[in-house]
C-alpha cells in the first residue's frame, strides 16, 4: 500500500470516527443505568461496509468512546463501548461493490444482538446486578433496531447514487 493510500485510509477512518461520534452523541436517555438510545451504530455499519475491518473497528471504538466521554453521566461506559463497538464490525463486508448485499442486510441483526449481550454483561458487571441488566434489554433493543433500519435506508440511497464505487476509488487515489 502506497503512502498516499495509507493517508487516505487514515483520513477516511477519522471522518467515520467523527460521524460515529455525532450520530452517537445525538441521543435519548432511557433512564435505566445511564443507558442511551442513539443511531451511532448505523454509522459504524456504514464504516464497516467501506473501510477495511481493522480501520472500521478503530473508527467505531474512537467515535463511540468519545461520545460516551462527552455525554454527561456516560463516562462509565467508555471502556465497555471501546470493547463492544468494534465487535459489531466483523459481521459486515466491505468487499462487495454495493452497501446492500445479503451479508450486509443480515449483519445488523447479529451486530445488534452482539451489542445487546455485550452491554448487558457490562451493565451487570458495572452495577453488580445482572437482573436489572437483563430487564433493560427490551428498551435497549430500540437502539439496534433503529440503527438497522436507518442503515438499510441510507445504504439503499447510497447504492442508488453509486457512492460506494466513488468512495473506494477515492481511497485508492483513482478519483
Amino acid at each position: 500500500m502506497k503512502q498516499s493510500e495509507k493517508t487516505r485510509l487514515l483520513v477516511m477512518t477519522a471522518l467515520f470516527a467523527a460521524l460515529i461520534f455525532v450520530a452517537t452523541r445525538i441521543n435519548i436517555p432511557t433512564g435505566i443505568n445511564n443507558r442511551i438510545i442513539h443511531v451511532g451504530d448505523a454509522a459504524i455499519y456504514l464504516a464497516a461496509c467501506i473501510l477495511p475491518m481493522p480501520y472500521a473497528m478503530i473508527s467505531g471504538a474512537i467515535g463511540a468512546g468519545l461520545a460516551d466521554f462527552m455525554t454527561p453521566g456516560a463516562a462509565i461506559w467508555i471502556i465497555p463501548t471501546m470493547i463492544i463497538k468494534p465487535l459489531l464490525v466483523p459481521y459486515f463486508t466491505s468487499q462487495k461493490g454495493k452497501f446492500i448485499n445479503t451479508r450486509n442486510v443480515i449483519a445488523p441483526v447479529f451486530a445488534g444482538i452482539t451489542g445487546l449481550i455485550g452491554y448487558a454483561i457490562a451493565e451487570g458487571i458495572i452495577f453488580g446486578n445482572f437482573i436489572v441488566a437483563i430487564t433493560g434489554i427490551p428498551v435497549a433493543s430500540l437502539q439496534p433496531i433503529g440503527s438497522a433500519v436507518l442503515f438499510v435506508l441510507i445504504a439503499f440511497a447510497f447504492d442508488g447514487m453509486k457512492l460506494k464505487t466513488r468512495l473506494v476509488r477515492q481511497l485508492r487515489g483513482n478519483a
